[in-house]
C-alpha cells in the first residue's frame, strides 16, 4: 500500500477531509527523511487541529511511513525513540544534518525556541537566500568571524551503543534565528535521546532577519 493511503487510513476520513493538503499531493520531506527504510511526511492541517503548530497558518503532524506501516510521529509521545531505536544499525550512514533537524522537532522548544540545523560556516553564509521574504538575513561579519574557528562541521560519530550528533545551529523564536550555537545529541541504541548544554558561538550573529513573525 501507498505510505499516503496508509497515513490516511491512520488519520481517519473525518480528519482527513478537514486536512489542507486533502487536494494536493503529498511527497515525503527530504529535509526531515534520513531513513532508508522510510520516509518522513509532514500534514497540514487547520489551526488546533495537530500538535505542531505552522510558522504562519494552521498547524501539521509527522508521519514516518514506508509501503507496511504508519507511524504518527507526536511531541508527546516516545515515538522517535522507538524510530531511532529500529533504525539504530543505520544511523551511522544517516545524513547528520537531516537526523538532528528531525530529531529537534520533538526535543526542543516548537516555535518560541526551535533549531536550523547547518552543516558548516558557508550555510550560515547563504542562510535565507531564495527564500522569499522581501527581505533577508543579513550576516553580522564581525561576529561571524569571531565565530568561525568554532563553527566546524555538523558531524556524527558512534563509540560503543552511543552515536553523538555534534549539530551547528542557529535557534530562536520564528524567524529570528539569531543565536548561532554547538548543540551535541546523544542516541542509545535504545532510541534514549540526550541533549547536552547548548554551546553558545553568537548571540547575535545576524545584523537584521525579516520581520515576518509567527
Amino acid at each position: 500500500m501507498k505510505p499516503i493511503d496508509l497515513i490516511r487510513k491512520d488519520l481517519g476520513e473525518e480528519v482527513w477531509s478537514e486536512c489542507y493538503t486533502l487536494s494536493r499531493e503529498i511527497e515525503p520531506d527530504p529535509r526531515l527523511s534520513p531513513f532508508a527504510t522510510s520516509k518522513t511526511y509532514m500534514i497540514l492541517g487547520r489551526c488546533s487541529q495537530f500538535d505542531f503548530p505552522g510558522i504562519r497558518i494552521g498547524t501539521y503532524c509527522l508521519y514516518d511511513a514506508n509501503e507496511r506501516r504508519a507511524i504518527r510521529l507526536t511531541r508527546a509521545g516516545k515515538e522517535i525513540e522507538t524510530i531511532l531505536s529500529d533504525n539504530w544499525a543505520q544511523l551511522p550512514n544517516c545524513d547528520p544534518q537531516v537526523l538532528s533537524q528531525l530529531i529537534f522537532m520533538f526535543f526542543d522548544g516548537a516555535m518560541m525556541s526551535s533549531h536550523c540545523v547547518l552543516q558548516n560556516s558557508d550555510s550560515l553564509r547563504s542562510f535565507g537566500k531564495g527564500l522569499s521574504f522581501g527581505e533577508e538575513f543579513v550576516l553580522d561579519e564581525k561576529e561571524f568571524w569571531k565565530a568561525e574557528p568554532n563553527i566546524e562541521t555538523t558531524r556524527s560519530t558512534v563509540k560503543n551503543d552511543l552515536l553523538t550528533i555534534r549539530v551547528v545551529t542557529l535557534s530562536g523564536w520564528g524567524f529570528d534565528k539569531r543565536n548561532l550555537g554547538i548543540e551535541h545529541i546523544r542516541i542509545s541504541s535504545s532510541g534514549d535521546v540526550e541533549l547536552c548544554p547548548r554551546e553558545v558561538l553568537s548571540k547575535k550573529i545576524f545584523k537584521s532577519v525579516p520581520s515576518i513573525q509567527v
